[in-house]
């Protein structure tokens, strides 16, 4: 298939959170129960608006299309680390998750992660530009 299908590919939540890790987001982060961000390297919170997104990448379950999941990939605010952090969304998304999901600052045009995929995947992106 050549066009980006944001659908069930085949690829695992693993595989992109390992290729995540490979480029450089080796950190994790939760969703708290106030819609904050918690880094799990500094145990700052900080609310969406303030936490660069990088990159996007939608999954759905293989056997329940509703089981939808974004792993985005972050940067805290206060201590620069960069990590993921698996989101909810669609019908059975929480409102914290859908919160969070709503205020990130969208910075996925910073070339540090492929927009809407894991370093080292092809999925939903250009080749970058030299």
């Amino acid at each position: 298939m050549n066009s980006f299908d944001p659908g069930h590919d085949g690829t695992t939540m693993t595989e992109v959170l390992t290729a995540y890790s490979e480029g450089g987001f080796t950190e994790s982060f939760t969703v708290t129960e106030d819609a904050q961000l918690e880094c799990h390297v500094c145990d700052a919170r900080s609310p969406g608006s303030e936490v660069s997104m990088s990159s996007l990448r939608r999954l759905e379950g293989e056997s329940d299309p509703d089981d939808m999941v974004a792993v985005v990939a972050v940067t805290c605010p206060a201590c620069g680390a960069q990590g993921t952090l698996v989101l909810g969304f669609g019908p059975m998304s929480t409102a914290e998750d859908a919160q969070v999901l709503r205020d990130l600052q969208d910075d996925r045009g910073d070339r540090a992660a492929p927009g809407n995929s894991a370093p080292g995947e092809a999925h939903g992106d250009e080749s970058p530009s030299g």
